[in-house]
């Protein structure tokens, strides 16, 4: 194989020109003859029995070609109560504000809303479980209605993990509420007796809001029944397999039967993995009779799609004065609204330790159902709530240990071959890395006192550490010598975030010629091999691997071949951008045309050259960052301003430090934005009391100071060229560096997201009263 010539450049994207001249194809931009428009009605209730559905009003209106309500889904459907999938239209019960209970196709979208309103619904208003505490009591009402059936609904899933000496009264945790759907039990080594050897303990509550993944393109699909019993579907969606089945399983259909195609996606974050609204589009299609494109507004996104989880959760941490961590005692609690996620809850719970060495652990997890719309993922599902709590709780025992942050961390911090929470051991990771590398930048050398102004306002500085596990594949991808010389790589990866540049990288180096003559094809779910979801940072990782593995065969068949053709070893060869050669006799060789039309044409010596790779799941490497934040803030409002931040990552290789640069700098500021003002209000109805961007704030330009960005390369993995996973990791810890800055600035803790100036004002007259 070739020197590495692209790995590691910082290339622009390869589809930069077609999306700043508007040429990229998007969900909401797919346009087919006869194309109607199509609305679902939300319910107006969070939790509310149907009794009837009346449509005939709507169906009489003209221009109004189809309505659907439950009575249209497919009797060969499966259904599960305990899935928002195959909850897209409300069965006999609705379960949160904004699910769907009926939906038109119209001539034009006027028709289809004023469709809308003439459809009548009888509802019998239910109790609403609006919060956890509701939801954990006993005799409150279940969320789910009816018998599930897959884990997790309906009946708590309980995992009881005990690794050590069992600590006293685990089995009488197991909740009993109808409402906990997962829980989860960790258990390792004495707690009590690690405690007692504490000579600090601190104890705190940490909360996280509800908040949306924030990608400013919204939910959008088509779909056409382009020849009898077959569906053809485009949507924006991060994983297109994972679509296709999802619409297979809530309609009854067969896999065969549905060609699924990714547009362009204008974000996603883990809101879009499976897409949610498709089943409703396919529905109103086939019985419509012409195609259906359904696109929400950012009312429905804020109100119905599936936002980030609120959490709860409550440590006991103790050490001894020499900064030695001894005992971590934490529950977590997750509110999944109506439907188990099945996951984020048990990442949370088993991962809550696992970045620092604790002695003894005992971590009890819940996943609670109420009348909200259901969670998924956003960036590093869960981690940025960990993170909140476990960096905060650490500063704080650094504080009262009188030990800088850094040592304290330093210390303590996880390393290869370390215990995890499920005393497997710990993979190489960058963590120790990370955190050096700040420890000697002047964001964290220079004293605090320096930077202090006689302005009346006050100065803070915080640190974090943040890591997530991410995804591993496997995946498949083509690699094929196209006419001109070019190589076609065909794979059903979405491109979430620019990956396509990076695997074009990838594949030039492994065959050894000009990135320009690398040609990414994305192709349906028909025709391209099996690619995992956008999700869980693993397109590098794991498509990256299957990438390399593609061009790697392809190589190989190319030097095959022209070996017996100029009857020499393939170790004689080279491969360069002109085609295959002797490497005594560069003039000798056999240009990529030439070998394209020995396998295509009449006179063709051997067959098409297609090379192929089929990667199994990756090792485990976990990716590590770790921020600085400094924050100023004025005492007499409250006002939180981020003045710089610096993260640090371990990405393994830098496959291309422009892209990656990028990444580190957008999580960081979902990051700040979800500390300092995301929330979703929900009142004691369950309805959202903020569904549009005028009151759901989110950060500007102006908000977000420069982003100083530090790449490290730290071995680990089996990713193409030591790749480790990227896009996630820098979401996890600024959100903790700010709460540890703000904290120091006003020498009290807030301990709830988003740390609102409200909430600063307080903590610093609290704490000034108490002085």
């Amino acid at each position: 194989m070739a020197d590495k010539k692209y790995v590691g450049r910082p290339l622009p994207r390869i589809d930069a020109l077609e999306k700043v001249r508007g040429q990229s194809i998007f969900a909401a931009d797919v346009k087919l003859p006869g194309m109607l428009a199509g609305k679902f009605l939300p319910s107006p209730h969070a939790h509310a029995e149907i009794l009837a559905i009346d449509t005939a009003k709507a169906e009489a209106l003209p221009g109004v070609r189809a309505v659907v309500t439950v009575a249209d889904i497919p009797k060969s459907a499966v259904y599960n109560p305990a899935s928002r999938f195959h909850g897209f239209l409300a069965r006999r019960f609705v379960v949160f504000a904004g699910q769907a209970v009926a939906a038109v196709a119209a001539d034009d979208l006027a028709t289809a809303e004023e469709a809308l309103d003439l459809i009548e619904v009888t509802y019998q208003p239910l109790p609403v479980v609006h919060s956890l505490e509701r939801a954990l009591q006993p005799e409150c009402t279940p969320v789910i209605h009816g018998r599930a059936t897959t884990s997790g609904g309906g009946t708590a899933h309980t995992q009881v993990v005990v690794t050590g000496e069992k600590s006293a009264g685990s089995e009488e945790e197991i909740d009993k509420s109808p409402n906990v759907v997962d829980e989860n039990v960790f258990s390792q080594g004495e707690l009590e007796a690690a405690f007692v050897e504490s000579e600090v303990i601190v104890e705190r509550t940490y909360t996280v809001p509800t908040v949306h993944q924030g990608y400013i393109e919204p939910h959008a699909v088509t779909a056409h029944w382009d020849r009898p019993g077959h569906v053809t579907v485009w949507e924006c969606i991060q994983g297109a397999f994972d679509a296709r089945n999802l619409i297979a399983e809530t309609l009854g259909l067969s896999h065969h039967q549905i060609t699924l195609n990714s547009t362009e996606i204008g974000g996603g974050f883990g809101g879009k993995g499976e897409g949610i609204f498709a089943p409703l589009a396919v529905l109103l299609a086939r019985k419509a009779r012409h195609p259906v494109q359904l696109v929400l507004t950012r009312q429905e996104e804020l109100i119905g799609a599936n936002p980030a989880p609120h959490s709860v959760i409550r440590l006991k941490t103790g050490a001894k004065k020499d900064g030695t961590l001894m005992a971590i005692e934490g529950e977590v609690l997750v509110d999944a609204g109506a439907y188990p996620t099945g996951w984020i809850m048990s990442n949370i719970t088993a991962t809550l330790r696992d970045n620092y060495r604790f002695q003894a652990w005992h971590l009890h997890g819940r996943e609670v159902l109420t009348n909200k719309a259901s969670v998924t993922s956003y960036r590093a599902p869960g981690a940025p709530n960990l993170s909140f709590a476990m960096e905060s709780q650490i500063d704080e025992m650094a504080r009262q240990l009188k030990i800088d942050p850094m040592s304290l961390r330093m210390k303590n911090v996880i390393r290869e071959g370390d215990p995890l929470t499920n005393m497997e051991p710990q993979s190489p990771v960058g963590a120790e890395e990370v955190l050096a590398a700040l420890a000697k930048h002047p964001a964290w050398t220079q004293p605090t006192s320096e930077r202090a102004k006689a302005d009346g306002l006050v100065r803070g500085r915080g640190l974090a550490l943040g890591s997530w596990a991410g995804a591993t594949g496997p995946a498949g991808a083509l690699a094929i010598l196209d006419a001109g010389g070019q190589i076609r790589i065909v794979l059903g990866t979405v491109d979430l975030s620019g990956s396509f540049t990076s695997l074009a990288q990838i594949a030039a180096d492994a065959i050894g010629i000009s990135y320009d003559q690398i040609v990414i094809n994305k192709a349906s779910t028909d025709f391209a091999p099996f690619a995992p979801m956008s999700a869980g940072s693993q397109t590098i990782y794991a498509m990256g691997a299957a990438v390399k593995e593609a061009a790697l065969d392809l190589r190989a068949k190319m030097l095959r071949h022209v070996a017996q053709d100029f009857q020499v070893e393939e170790s004689e060869l080279g491969v360069d951008e002109e085609g295959v050669y002797l490497l005594a006799q560069p003039s000798k060789r056999h240009a990529f045309d030439t070998l394209y039309q020995l396998g295509t044409q009449w006179f063709a010596e051997y067959g098409p050259l297609i090379g192929q790779g089929s990667a199994p799941q990756r090792q485990r490497a976990p990716g590590y960052a770790a921020c600085i934040a400094e924050v100023t803030i004025d005492p007499r409002t409250g006002k939180v301003t981020v003045d710089r931040l610096v993260v640090a990552q371990d990405v393994g290789k830098a496959i291309n430090p422009l892209s990656i640069e990028g990444q580190m700098q957008g999580g960081v500021t979902q990051s700040i934005s979800m500390a300092l003002w995301e929330e979703l209000l929900y009142d004691e109805a369950g309805q959202v009391r903020n569904p549009s961007l005028l009151d759901y704030r989110m950060p500007t330009a102006g908000d977000v100071p420069m982003i100083e960005t530090i790449i490290l390369e730290v071995p680990g993995g089996d990713g193409p060229y030591g790749a480790k996973l990227v896009g996630e990791p820098p979401m996890v810890p600024a959100v903790a560096a700010i709460a540890n800055a703000i904290a120091e600035a006003i020498g009290a803790r807030v301990c709830d997201l988003p740390i609102t100036p409200e909430r600063v004002w307080r903590a610093m007259n609290m704490a000034g009263s108490q002085d």
